[in-house]
Parts: structure tokens; sequence; C-alpha cells
């Protein structure tokens, strides 16, 4: 049955359309492609960088947008863009540095056309936590001598900039530290910075706007702290089964885990909605 008007789900990465063993499901990249036949405009919209997602975009011919960099901008992959950009100011950028220096911390910096992160701390993910991302990071990230210099340099370039620390308690510290940004946490011990008011659900408005899609039109599918403001941005919040408590609060369904079929559940579930 063809849909009556446009409407669109939006999807989180880890944690949603991949399982735990950071894997595409064969059953999700079924689920994509029925509801792309049907109409639906499948979305990504990530906390990961624009080369970060190559083995999505890969996977998945029917995603054309993703919001990256958790609402800090928008990619057009068919005309290979990116546009809304949302930066940190240069003054903020700073300020993190200056604190991230006192602590056993790996920055992040994100930038529109790289992913940086210091080279020598690709040898200890492990250390920070982040170990599961040793393939993407190898693969994905632009290494640089020094981190801080790096990001210093181009203060008024950074999207995103991520703080993985080597103990989860030390970045609710960090936080306490910090005023006048966007802050999340993410991961085992990950603090995300942003520009005031940049999300993921700020994000998925913008680009419903430049589809020209109402709220009550879009379904948003995630799992961590970060996945909150796009839940309840969109008409239908759907939690994965592996989402922490929080997060299944804010959202209006929840389906089951990612390496139970969750994500495939959630877009069928749209998908039903839409076409009755």
């Amino acid at each position: 049955m063809a849909l009556s008007e446009k409407r669109l789900i939006a999807l989180d990465v880890d944690g949603t359309l991949l399982d735990s063993r950071k894997q595409i499901r064969p059953d999700t990249v079924q689920a994509v492609r029925e509801a792309a036949g049907a109409g639906i405009i499948v979305a990504l919209d990530t906390g990961r960088a624009v080369t970060e997602l190559a083995d999505q975009f890969a996977a998945f011919p029917e995603i054309r947008y993703a919001v990256f960099s958790s609402g800090a901008g928008i990619y057009d992959r068919e005309k290979k863009k990116a546009f809304a950009l949302r930066p940190l100011s240069a003054q903020k950028v700073k300020e993190i540095l200056h604190i991230a220096r006192e602590k056993d911390v790996m920055p992040q910096a994100v930038l529109e056309d790289r992913d940086a992160l210091q080279a020598s701390h690709l040898d200890i993910l492990e250390h920070f936590n982040m170990g599961i991302y040793r393939p993407l990071y190898e693969k994905a990230m632009y290494p640089v001598a020094d981190i801080y210099a790096f990001t210093e340099a181009h203060a008024d370039q950074i999207l995103k900039l991520n703080l993985y620390h080597a103990l989860p308690e030390e970045r609710i510290r960090t936080r306490e530290q910090l005023s006048g940004i966007e802050m999340v946490f993410s991961e085992i011990s990950s603090l995300e910075c942003s520009a005031p008011g940049v999300n993921k659900g700020t994000g998925l408005e913008r680009l419903c706007g430049l589809l020209g899609i109402p709220r009550e039109n879009c379904a948003a599918v995630g799992d961590a702290e970060n996945d909150i403001p796009m839940l309840r941005a969109a008409g239908l919040g759907i939690a994965m089964g592996n989402a922490a408590p929080d997060v299944r609060r804010a959202a209006d369904r929840t389906v089951a885990d990612m390496d139970h079929g969750g994500c495939a559940e959630a877009i069928r579930l749209w998908l039903r909605e839409s076409v009755n």
C-alpha cells in the first residue's frame, strides 16, 4: 500500500542499527529495504562523524541522509555534501581543552571532513574503554601528533569534541566543570560536547524541516542518553530493548534488543502504522 504522505524513520547507529559485535543483522537490512520500498525515508541520526559511516552507507543504498555528530550537521550522500553545520565556538573549544589537559582523557575532534584522534591514543584505545571501536578507528580516524595543538588550530571548525575518560566517574566531574554547551554521556566513559542547542533531536527537526515532513510523520529509534532528544522530537519514539531506563521512559514504545532483531522490529512497526 502506498503512503498518503511522506514519512521518515531515523535510526541511531551504535546499539541500534548495529548489534553488540558492531555488525548489521540481515533482518535489519531486509526491514530497511521493505520500508524504503514502501516510500518511507530511512535516515541515520548518530553521534558518529561522516567518516565513520562508510560501512553503513555501503550496506544501505536506500539511506541518503544522515544527521551526524549528534546533530551538528546533516549529510547528503547523493550530493556528497555536509550542510546545516553548527560548530562549537572557538572559545568553548579552548575551555574544554584546558580542562581536558588535566585529566586522563582521549579527546576526539570532529570536523566536517575529518575525525581527528592523537596517533599515540590509537595504541591504547582499551585504556579509554573504546577497544571495540579499534577496527573502525584504525580505518576512519585522521591521526595527528598532538590532538590539543590540532584542535586549537581548528578551534572554529569543531562540530563536536568527545572526551573519552579512562574512568567513568571522572566524566561526571568533567561535566560539572563545564557549562554553556550541550553535554551528554555516551559509551562507557565518554562525554560528548556540542554547541548549545545541538543534539540529535534538533538535528532531526532540521532534517524533517528540510524534507517537509511534520513531526507526527517521523519515528526515531535509539538506545542511549544522547538519543533521548531524538526520541522526544519524533512523533513516535522507539527505544531498543538494550536501552537504559531513562531512554525507555522517554520513548513511546520499546522493542527487542540489538542482538534480537529490535531494529528490524522498530522499522516494521513504523511501516505497519504508516500504511494502515
